[in-house]
C-alpha cells in the first residue's frame, strides 16, 4: 500500500513545515564568467592587469613598475626618452614577459622653443 504525504488530508495548519527543498545553487553571470575564465588552458591561472593611460606636455621623470610601457610623440616638438628621441608621430614600447615588471626611472624632456606643442602620451600595463 502506497503511503499519502503527511500534508494530504490535514489542515493547512498541521502540515509539516520542516520539509524544504534543496534547489542548486544559481550562479551569477560574473560568477559564470570567472568560473569559466580563471584558467588557461594548461591549467594554470590568468595573470590579471590593467592599462593606464596618461599624457604629460612639461619635463618629467616618470617611475614605470609595470610590465610594458609605450611613449607616443603626440605633439610637434621632439622628446627624449632616457637618450632615446621621439619627433612627432614616433613610439617607444618597452615590453617585458608575463609577470616581469621593469623598474626603470624614466627622463621625459622636450627639446623646442614652444612649450605649446609639448604632447606625450604613456600607456602602461600593470598587473593588480
Amino acid at each position: 500500500m502506497a503511503q499519502t504525504p503527511p500534508y494530504m488530508g490535514q489542515p493547512r495548519n498541521q502540515v509539516d513545515k520542516s520539509i524544504k527543498i534543496q534547489y542548486p545553487s544559481q550562479l551569477t553571470d560574473r560568477e559564470k564568467y570567472e568560473q569559466l575564465n580563471t584558467l588557461n588552458k594548461q591549467g594554470r591561472p590568468y595573470t590579471k592587469y590593467y592599462i593606464e593611460v596618461n599624457q604629460y606636455t612639461t619635463n618629467i621623470n616618470l617611475s614605470s613598475n609595470c610590465s610594458a610601457i609605450t611613449f607616443i610623440n603626440y605633439g610637434s616638438n621632439t622628446v627624449d626618452i632616457n637618450g632615446v628621441d621621439l619627433t612627432q608621430g614616433q613610439q617607444l614600447t618597452i615590453e617585458g614577459n608575463v609577470n616581469e615588471i621593469d623598474q626603470t626611472t624614466y627622463q621625459v624632456q622636450f627639446t623646442g622653443a614652444s612649450a605649446v606643442n609639448n604632447s606625450i602620451t604613456v600607456i602602461k600595463k600593470l598587473y593588480v
